[in-house]
């Protein structure tokens, strides 16, 4: 009996340790988020090309069927997120989602970025991309 609870404590032990680990520092691979971010940006132009401008918000990309979800993006000591935070420039909160320039008399209206003052796994600044 004890033998059998000695295995599934260190079951449960390897489990727990493998979701901590996804948790604070698994996040989604660089060419993963890369991709994902220039599809963001595409939808955001096939918007803008059919409207005459970008959105105020994003979510109008969405209902007007240009993307059919936000994709989830993981930075490294964050949860997973799949929403874009609007801002009124290209200055990142930090939220760990994505990040959209939503203000018309901002010179990056329409800009779709990483939202992390954070680095890369490679050392450049999420903002960069």
């Amino acid at each position: 009996m004890r033998g059998k609870k000695a295995i599934l404590l260190a079951a449960a032990g390897a489990a727990l340790g493998a979701a901590l680990f996804r948790l604070y520092l698994g996040q989604t691979p660089l060419r993963t988020a890369v991709r994902r971010l220039s599809g963001l940006r595409i939808a955001a132009e096939l918007y803008r090309q059919e409207k005459g401008s970008f959105p105020r918000d994003y979510s109008a990309v969405l209902s007007e069927g240009k993307l059919e979800a936000v994709p989830p993006l993981k930075l490294r000591g964050r949860l997973s997120c799949s929403r874009v935070v609007g801002y009124p420039e290209l200055k990142p909160g930090g939220t760990g989602c994505w990040g959209y320039v939503a203000d018309p008399a901002s010179p990056d209206f329409g800009t779709v970025f990483v939202d992390s003052a954070g680095k890369d796994p490679q050392g450049r600044h999420w903002t960069w991309f």
